[in-house]
């Protein structure tokens, strides 16, 4: 046996005694005895996931359910007493801990929760009011940060706003603030468009979607770019993806009916013609580095054909005004879908104009 295999095997022995002093020090005693709790408590957790637990287990976990609660509490009860504004991030985390736990023993077998019979600790209500009050709490920040339209102050406030999303994806004006915080922060945005709808468009219909002159509004005009080679320094990517198309069937409507004035009568056919097509997406924002979208905005936009034309028999005198200018107008075909596609793309990029502003 060669000096080489000698030391691989060496390293290979250490490495098994190290390992197995790791797990020694992290045994549940071990961790109560350092007062780490937490840790204690998920290691018990797991060991009783399979319905059965020692007596020294259970009574392991009885002790750390009760001294982690406690300690959360007593943090709790203190961060709440000193009426400082910035106190509910750290509120919601003590509160949150307590109700995992308690959602972690409510999932053990019922024999087990029968032989530990710890008392539930209720603090649903509390983490609830203890989230709206967070979620305010940072919005508040980000959005003072925002007010000073300095890129630097965006920059720090965007972190905040991803923790409002976190605690609450639909909280109001969200989504404008993350934008202007974006756009605000970036040196350039890149925008693009990606079909995932597995159907090939009319030629065209990209440009029509990104068509430039929708965004000359745009206070950020001035940072809008169309290609990769533009990009520069700090640069977001704001890419529209298409992931449906939805043709309607062709709705023919027939309706007949008589209209009557003085001695005069005649008989009406009203045909109405329906057809429609129905964009659906989303409008996504990355950052140049990372390939989650920071913000996704769903969009579902369409075209609708809607035309109603009407045919007589009988004296032209008995029409009302609203029928006789059905009458004269003329039978059209149904519209090509291709033509309805670009009716819909129009729209489309009205939607991302209103996101640019």
């Amino acid at each position: 046996m060669n000096a080489f295999t000698l030391k691989g095997i060496s390293n290979f022995i250490l490495l098994i005694i190290l390992s197995f002093s790791l797990l020694q020090c992290s045994t549940p005693q071990k961790l109560i005895d350092q007062k780490q709790y937490d840790l204690a408590f998920d290691a018990l957790i797991k060991k009783g996931q399979n319905g059965r637990m020692n007596a020294e287990h259970l009574m392991q976990l009885k002790q750390v359910y009760h001294a982690a609660n406690q300690l959360d509490h007593e943090r709790t009860t203190s961060l709440k007493a000193s009426g400082s504004p910035d106190i509910w991030p750290e509120v919601l985390y003590h509160l949150q801990n307590m109700q995992r736990r308690t959602k972690a023993v409510q999932a053990l077998s019922p024999d087990l929760k029968q032989q530990l019979d710890l008392k539930p600790i209720n603090v649903d209500e509390e983490v609830l009011a203890a989230k709206i009050t967070t979620t305010q709490y940072y919005n508040r920040l980000a959005e003072k940060l925002l007010a000073s339209a300095d890129p630097d102050a965006s920059q720090k406030a965007l972190p905040l706003f991803e923790k409002v999303q976190q605690l609450n994806p639909a909280f109001p004006g969200l989504d404008n603030n993350m934008r202007r915080a974006v756009f605000s922060m970036a040196d350039r945005v890149l925008i693009g468009f990606k079909n995932d709808a597995g159907v090939k468009l009319p030629a065209g219909f990209a440009n029509q979607v990104l068509n430039q002159q929708a965004f000359h509004d745009s206070p950020w005009q001035n940072k809008i770019i169309w290609s990769p080679e533009q990009g520069m320094g700090n640069t977001y990517q704001l890419v529209v993806v298409l992931d449906e198309i939805e043709v309607s069937p062709h709705k023919t409507g027939q309706t007949s009916y008589n209209e009557k004035f003085a001695n005069f009568e005649a008989a009406i056919i009203r045909y109405e013609l329906q057809k429609s097509v129905s964009l659906s997406g989303q409008v996504q924002i990355f950052a140049s580095d990372q390939k989650r979208a920071l913000l996704i905005s769903p969009f579902n936009v369409s075209s609708q054909f809607d035309y109603t034309y009407a045919r007589f028999t009988g004296d032209e005198k008995a029409l009302s005004e609203a029928t006789r200018n059905l009458t004269r107008k003329a039978a059209l075909p149904y519209p090509a879908d291709e033509s309805l596609l670009k009716d819909a793309a129009a729209e489309l990029n009205k939607t991302v104009a209103l996101l640019l502003k």
